[in-house]
């Protein structure tokens, strides 16, 4: 196991719903910091790095202000690039490395949908990430009754059901969490067809580590840690690749939270280590993280078996890593159509 971690929530949070049971609006949104702390923000903020460049430029690097990934006819993410990032000596190669993980993204799923996350080098949304971090997220998001969510995921998962990835009713098999509230993330809304699916507002942010500690050239030192692994983990979890359980004051969930189980028919309601599944618990896809061990509850635990997995709680130096076809299942869960059968791609 690593010093080094993926940061992310650690599920302290709680607010209210402000948006009434079943009906969504462009705004208050919630901003899920990668502390686990929740606050309502009427606008995304560009923080203390500054906005995208409006002109395009990159502090005479030639950084662009931004790079759309994706055809307009499916799934794209527009990659807004911080000043740390445009201004940085190897501008390029950051914004490669962040390009071929959006790239994952956009080729394995078709929904139509505009995904706006900006993107810092060093900091995540103006601020500094954490000791040890590889890279952060923050995540802007709704408050979601389970009523409405499920309806929507219903409908967006059909497709799963059919091709036989995952069992009739279980998007609405958890009915313990039938009173609960949801945290639904920006992106995941627009897939789900929540919001406006083409709205320009910032869905959420992602920092990258500044130094030696991460390799954006494709050769990854001992001591390194592939930059595109990263990017492909932080940018899952602006998608939705959330879990937080019921932790917190507040006891609020994901819906991913939906597909967490700790055996045949029993859902893994609290911050324990339960696995994914897409049949009610009959079948373990993968182990998830248990948070209390500082990791984040949607990752997975640190197993041999996880070792290449960019979605893995934990990284591991000296490799080029994977996001599999189980990981790309679970993007597909959230609501996100799948172009065709999900296979492992070498990040």
């Amino acid at each position: 196991m690593s010093d080094w971690i993926f940061g992310g929530l650690d599920a302290h949070w709680n607010a209210a719903d402000l948006h009434g049971p079943d009906t969504l609006h462009q705004g208050p949104h919630y901003l899920l910091d990668d502390s686990g702390q929740i606050a309502v923000t009427s606008a995304a903020k560009g923080g203390a790095h500054g906005p995208p460049d409006p002109g395009g430029g990159g502090g005479g690097t030639g950084s662009p202000a931004s790079t759309v990934v994706g055809s307009s006819t499916g799934l794209q993410i527009d990659l807004i690039w911080d000043a740390s990032v445009r201004n940085a000596v190897n501008w390029s190669d950051i914004e490669h490395s962040v390009v071929s993980a959006a790239q994952i993204y956009t080729a394995a799923f078709d929904t139509h949908a505009v995904l706006n996350i900006q993107v810092g080098f060093g900091e995540v949304n103006g601020s500094a990430l954490g000791n040890g971090a590889l890279g952060e997220s923050e995540t802007l998001g709704y408050g979601v009754s389970y009523a409405a969510l499920t309806k929507a995921l219903a409908a967006a998962d059909a497709s799963l059901v059919s091709n036989g990835s995952m069992a009739a009713g279980a998007v609405t098999a958890v009915s313990a969490l039938a009173a609960k509230t949801f945290f639904v993330a920006s992106a995941e809304a627009k897939a789900l067809g929540l919001v406006n699916p083409t709205s320009t507002a910032v869905d959420g942010y992602i920092g990258l580590a500044a130094g030696a500690a991460l390799s954006f050239t494709g050769v990854i030192g001992a001591a390194q840690y592939d930059a595109v692994g990263v990017a492909a983990h932080e940018l899952s979890e602006v998608m939705g690749r959330l879990g937080m359980e019921g932790s917190g004051a507040g006891h609020y969930y994901t819906p991913l939270d939906l597909f967490r189980y700790t055996a045949v028919n029993q859902p893994d309601i609290t911050p324990t280590a339960g696995y994914f599944s897409t049949d009610m618990g009959a079948t373990s896809l993968n182990t998830f993280n248990n948070p209390t061990n500082g990791g984040d509850a949607a990752d997975w635990a640190t197993s041999p078996a996880n070792a290449l997995d960019a979605y893995d709680a934990f990284g591991n130096p000296g490799i080029t890593t994977q996001v599999t076809g189980t990981d790309l299942l679970v993007v597909a869960s959230l609501g996100y159509h799948p172009v065709g059968p999900l296979a492992t791609v070498t990040a």
